[in-house]
């Protein structure tokens, strides 16, 4: 599992979580995570969590991804 950040403002994260936290989808974001996660390496397995906003300035919405262990097969 990795943490990935996404850019957000504070009037657009605080619709963004009331929206998600009633369980309204989130399919563009969920698609961002993903991309996010391949271009940091990793290989996207699972379920996209969206986890909260972050208390940076400005906010940004943290989300976890679940990723491949494949770290073995580069040992060779």
């Amino acid at each position: 599992m990795i943490r990935i950040e996404l850019d957000s403002d504070r009037e657009r994260a605080k619709k963004f979580h009331q929206k998600v936290t009633s369980g309204a989808p989130f399919p563009k974001e969920r698609e961002l995570v993903v991309e996010g996660a391949w271009a940091r390496g990793f290989t996207p397995t699972g379920t996209v969590h969206y986890r909260g906003i972050s208390n940076g300035q400005p906010p940004g919405l943290k989300f976890d991804v679940e990723v491949a262990i494949d770290h073995e097969e580069h040992q060779h």
